[in-house]
């Protein structure tokens, strides 16, 4: 459909035509424009003011996709597509809804998907990751839940690949990324847990509400040609809600059908 909106409404009409048609996410374009040198630099600042109006009040998940590059006006059929998509998780709400959706992308046969795991090792210069927090009566992080139903839900085709990185600063994380920076997709969240992922990151960004990896990725230090998917799951849905259900749902359908 196309619509013609005011600015100054755009983020209203975005946000009801995405409760009316019950959308489970609204993909938005980065509000930044992509310079020669690969850094990213503010043109419209309207923009700008859209996304963060339509972060505040979207009735569902929100994504924004960056390109650095790999997009084109080039179109492939469905048959044809050959994709490599990489997760990047490193906990909380925004990154279990980045790796339902990378999921839900790897049941397509063209598609492989590889889930990165950070976690902080010995004499870490990082924040601890909260791997620890109980769920009463559950036993176990809502993270550590969710992650093991993932991997019980992996098909054996090879499609998904699961790793986990012990990282002891930030330095030893940019590495990790950049072993990955060859694929076609980065799913990110928007935020990970509270002090998972600190400013020693030094991801610099005049765009704080990116996130820490995201604005990491966007950098000029990564001279990658990608796309970035970055995530930001509704905080009124629990981290089970219904989306999350239906795609390890159909995760389970796949490993049955193989």
């Amino acid at each position: 459909m196309t619509a013609i909106s005011a600015m100054s409404t755009l983020h209203e009409d975005i946000c009801t035509t995405a409760e009316r048609k019950r959308a489970a996410m609204i993909i938005l374009p980065l509000h930044m424009h992509q310079r020669v040198d690969g850094a990213f630099e503010m043109t419209r600042t309207e923009y700008c003011w859209v996304n963060k109006r339509v972060l505040q009040q979207a009735p569902c998940s929100v994504g924004i996709l960056v390109d650095r590059g790999l997009g084109g006006t080039t179109r492939i059929s469905a048959s044809n597509v050959s994709c490599i998509i990489t997760v990047l998780f490193f906990g909380g709400n925004d990154d279990r809804e980045a790796l339902a959706y990378g999921a839900y992308m790897a049941e397509h046969p063209g598609i492989s998907l590889a889930v990165i795991r950070f976690l902080p090792g010995p004499s870490s210069e990082i924040v601890g990751i909260d791997i620890t927090t109980s769920i009463k009566g559950s036993g176990g992080s809502t993270d550590e839940l969710f992650l093991t139903k993932f991997k019980n839900k992996i098909p054996n085709d090879g499609s998904i690949r699961y790793e986990e990185r012990v990282v002891r600063n930030s330095t030893e994380i940019i590495e990790a990324i950049r072993e990955f920076s060859r694929c076609d997709l980065f799913v990110v969240g928007r935020m990970p847990n509270e002090s998972q992922v600190t400013a020693k990151l030094n991801a610099q960004s005049n765009c704080p509400e990116l996130g820490p990896v995201t604005s990491l990725l966007t950098s000029p230090e990564f001279s990658i040609s990608t796309l970035f998917w970055w995530c930001n799951s509704i905080q009124q849905l629990q981290p089970n809600h219904l989306l999350l259900q239906r795609l390890l749902h159909r995760l389970q359908r796949k490993v049955r059908d193989h």
